[in-house]
C-alpha cells in the first residue's frame, strides 16, 4: 500500500520541485553559452545565402514603416480620426512599433507547439536540455525586434532632434514581454507534444489577439470603444500594455505606466515559473510520444 501511495504522489512532487525561480535561473545559466550560440546560428541562418545579408534587417523595417504609413494613414485616413496625429509618417511609426513588439510574441508562441516535433532528433536520440529550444526561438525574435526598434529610434531622432531621456526605461518594457512569451512557449511546447490540435488553436488566438492589443488602433481608443466594466479585459492583455508603454517611451518622452508594468512583470514571472515546471515535469515523456 505504501508503494502505491508513493507512486500516486510522484507527479505532484515532481511538479512542485520545479516551481522554484532560483532553479529556473540556475538551469538557464548553466546552458547560457549553448543558448547564445543557438541564437546566433538562427539569426545568421535567416540571411545566409542572400546577396544583402544582414542589411535586410534594416531594409525590411523601413519598407514596413512606409507600407503602414501608406495604408493606415494615407489610404484609410486614420491620421486624425484614429490616432489624432498631424503626420502621416508618425502613424506609420506608431503601428510599426506595435507590430515589432507583437511579432516577438507571435513568432515565438506561434512556433512553440511544434518545436518538439521539429526538433525530434534532440528529443529522441540526444541527451539535450530541451528547455532551451523555446528560449532560443524567443531570443531570435527579441534580437530581430531590437533591430526594428533601433531603426525606429534613429528615425525618431531625425524627426525630433534628440532622443528622449525616457529610452532608459525601454529594457524594463521588454522584461515582461520576454517572461510572458517564455512561460507561454514552455506550456504550448508541452501541450503540442500530446495534441497536434494545439497549433491550430494557437494560430487562431494569435490572430484574434493582434486586433485586441492596440497595434492598429491606440489602446486608449480601444478602451473607449469597450464598456467601462469590460476595460479590465483589455488591460490585462500583457501585449497591449507593453506596446502602449513602448510608444510612450519612444515617441512621447514619458515613462511607462508603472502600475501595469509591475502588474505585468509579476504576472509574467509567475507564468514563466509555472510554464517551466510544466515543461520539466513532462519532458521525460516526450520521447515516448514523438
Amino acid at each position: 500500500m505504501q508503494k502505491i501511495k508513493i507512486i500516486s504522489e510522484e507527479p505532484r512532487l515532481l511538479f512542485k520541485t520545479f516551481l522554484n525561480p532560483i532553479d529556473l535561473l540556475k538551469g538557464l545559466n548553466r546552458y547560457k553559452l549553448l543558448l547564445r550560440q543557438f541564437i546566433w546560428w538562427e539569426v545568421n541562418d535567416r540571411y545566409r545565402g542572400s546577396a544583402l545579408g544582414m542589411l535586410w534587417t534594416i531594409i525590411v523595417p523601413l519598407m514596413r514603416i512606409l507600407v503602414y504609413t501608406l495604408v493606415f494613414s494615407i489610404l484609410l485616413g486614420g491620421r486624425k480620426n484614429i490616432w489624432g496625429l498631424d503626420s502621416n509618417f508618425a502613424v506609420g511609426k506608431m503601428i510599426f512599433c506595435g507590430v515589432v513588439l507583437f511579432n516577438v510574441f507571435a513568432e515565438s508562441v506561434g512556433k512553440a507547439s511544434r518545436l518538439m516535433w521539429v526538433n525530434k532528433t534532440y528529443v529522441k536520440h540526444i541527451v539535450f536540455p530541451l528547455e532551451i529550444i523555446p528560449v532560443t526561438v524567443i531570443g531570435v525574435s527579441v534580437v530581430q525586434s531590437f533591430i526594428g526598434i533601433g531603426v525606429l529610434i534613429v528615425l525618431e531622432m531625425f524627426s525630433s532632434g534628440i532622443p528622449h531621456w525616457s529610452l532608459v526605461y525601454l529594457p524594463l518594457v521588454y522584461l515582461p514581454l520576454i517572461f510572458f512569451c517564455t512561460g507561454i512557449s514552455w506550456i504550448l511546447a508541452t501541450l503540442g507534444v500530446f495534441s497536434r490540435d494545439v497549433d491550430n488553436l494557437t494560430q487562431s488566438l494569435i490572430q484574434m489577439l493582434f486586433f485586441l492589443s492596440g497595434i492598429i488602433f491606440p489602446l486608449d481608443r480601444l478602451l473607449h470603444l469597450v464598456p467601462d466594466h469590460w476595460n479590465w479585459i483589455l488591460r490585462i492583455n500583457v501585449i497591449a500594455s507593453i506596446v502602449d508603454d513602448a510608444r510612450r517611451i519612444i515617441f512621447q518622452g514619458l515613462g511607462p505606466d508603472w502600475f501595469w508594468l509591475i502588474f505585468n512583470l509579476v504576472y509574467s514571472i509567475t507564468l514563466m515559473v509555472v510554464g517551466y515546471a510544466c515543461f520539466m515535469r513532462y519532458k521525460r515523456g516526450f520521447a515516448d510520444v514523438i
